[in-house]
């Protein structure tokens, strides 16, 4: 076993330079890589028709430059706030080059840090009193020098600043019974119109937050249409998971509708996250490479959205890869 530990040791960081290489020097054809590997279907860059086809030619071809700054945890903020929307934004108590920087003493008892680069590195912190500060801080390191975005061919990541942030935690008091969790309300949009939601509920380990540990909890998502109708036929990946009975309409449904609007005007797609705590809309954040390529959606719903996009009347990024 001690043998089997070294030489993972040893492969696991030379496996994820060549990935890394690879993505950067030759990106179309590690988007092919990646998308076989997520997918279990071939990558159509030529003539791209559904929505997973036109996202990876977006991420290789478009000007993603505000996708980064809108990806990023901290500046989104200013986006949010630029489009008139400071009130959905949760309260910001601080944020850090380096995690040695953070006065915990200076920090609410409850509160969450997260890292503002990528996905899973989150932490809810519920009383301060119970923190491991030795831990905390060299968990926080370990979220700062993971280049997130690399090896999952997520390009607008790549060059974002990265950061450790501490946010004011949520808690809902309308909700308990439908969900142990903030009920997730994520609304992939096209062309600045929702096309479908999905809400995810009881996601007990928001510190990792990985599907794994979800799958592991009585994790469940369902997916519903604009006139709030349960659709279990959208929403092919992992059934078992999904909502046995529609969950209520939000009561802040229509505010959420048109803040989607406004905030996704900009880009020919985009997932945006939004929360209903104690009958007010939070944002979450904006996704742009929502679910990985995996199989989501059913193939119909997928090609719907994806012959939205028209790919010809998108910026394109000044250099260009070569298919």
């Amino acid at each position: 076993m001690k043998n089997k530990g070294f030489i993972s040791s040893i492969y696991a960081p030379i496996t994820r330079f060549i990935h890394e290489s690879w993505a950067v020097l030759f990106p179309a054809n590690y988007a092919r890589y990646f998308y076989r590997k997520a997918s279990n279907k071939e990558l159509n860059l030529k003539d791209p028709r559904d929505y997973n086809e036109k996202l990876e030619w977006l991420k290789i071809y478009s000007d993603t430059s505000l996708w980064t700054e809108c990806a990023d945890k901290y500046k989104v903020r200013k986006y949010i706030h630029n489009c008139g929307f400071d009130h959905i934004l949760t309260e910001l108590y601080g944020v850090w080059k380096a995690p040695d920087e953070i006065d915990f003493s200076v920090l609410p008892d409850k509160f969450v840090l997260k890292a503002n680069h990528g996905f899973g590195k989150t932490m809810v912190v519920r009383d301060k009193s119970q923190l491991n500060i030795i831990q905390t801080r060299r968990t926080l390191k370990k979220w700062l020098r993971d280049r997130y975005g690399l090896m999952t061919f997520e390009p607008h990541h790549w060059n974002i600043d990265r950061r450790i942030i501490a946010e004011e935690l949520l808690q809902d008091e309308f909700n308990k019974s439908l969900s142990s969790s903030l009920i997730d309300y994520k609304f992939w949009c096209v062309n600045g119109e929702p096309e479908v939601v999905v809400t995810m509920l009881n996601r007990q380990n928001v510190t990792v937050g990985s599907l794994e540990d979800q799958e592991k909890s009585s994790f469940k998502a369902g997916a519903y249409d604009l006139n709030w109708n349960l659709r279990p036929e959208i929403l092919t990946d992992a059934p078992a998971r999904q909502t046995d009975a529609p969950l209520p309409k939000p009561n802040c449904f229509d505010e959420m509708i048109r803040i989607c609007k406004v905030l996704s005007k900009p880009f020919p797609t985009v997932r945006v996250d939004l929360y209903e705590v104690n009958n007010r809309v939070y944002f979450g954040e904006l996704t742009f490479t929502p679910g990985g390529n995996k199989n989501y959606f059913s193939d119909e719903i997928f090609l719907k959205m994806g012959e939205k996009i028209d790919l010809s009347s998108v910026k394109l990024r000044e250099k260009r890869f070569i298919i």
